[in-house]
């Protein structure tokens, strides 16, 4: 069973990295964007989120090998997500301001 936070933890990612200068943040940055929302997730989970947000193509992943880090680009779709403008299974649509 999924875990019920997912498709919240989805959008609060895609639109920290919508709002970030450069539309990217790191694995490290989403790791405490997420914590600051109440969140707090490891790294191998901030990582599977990103790869599920990928494999859909919300985001572009840059992958620097024996270090762990991840630089994160949000793609096009990523952004019409992440501002309402399109609904995709999986993420929560952003919340009513």
């Amino acid at each position: 069973m999924e875990n019920i936070f997912l498709p919240l933890r989805r959008i609060i990612i895609l639109q920290g990295i919508e709002a970030a200068p450069g539309r990217e943040l790191s694995n490290e940055m989403i790791q405490r964007l997420l914590k600051s929302h109440c969140h707090a997730c490891s790294i191998a989970e901030i990582n599977e989120q990103i790869n599920w947000l990928e494999n859909r193509g919300y985001v572009k992943a840059t992958r620097l090998n024996d270090c762990g880090f991840i630089n994160v680009h949000i793609t096009r779709p990523g952004i019409d997500v992440a501002q309402g403008n399109t609904r995709a299974d999986g993420i929560d649509p952003p919340p009513e301001v």
